[in-house]
């Protein structure tokens, strides 16, 4: 059984070793859809384990020089 985690952006940006301003930036880009969890009167974003795959797959393509929309897409074909 494939069980999901869930992510919060403060681990996501460490394990990736990017800005919370990348993260949030890609987000805007459309590239994930963190799914918004309410505690109290607070909402915090969770990032799935796909989300964090499909994020670590464009990290790893912009580290090889790649751009994002070049990475994206790549990414988008492979899946």
């Amino acid at each position: 059984m494939n069980s999901i985690i869930w992510l919060s952006s403060s681990d996501v940006t460490r394990k990736l070793n990017i800005s919370l301003r990348q993260l949030y930036y890609w987000e805007l880009k459309g590239i994930v859809k963190p799914r918004l969890i309410s505690m109290g009167s607070r909402e915090f974003k969770r990032y799935s384990n796909k989300d964090f795959e499909t994020l670590r797959q464009i990290k790893d393509f912009l580290d090889q020089g790649y751009t994002l929309t070049s990475a994206v897409q790549r990414v988008q074909a492979s899946n």
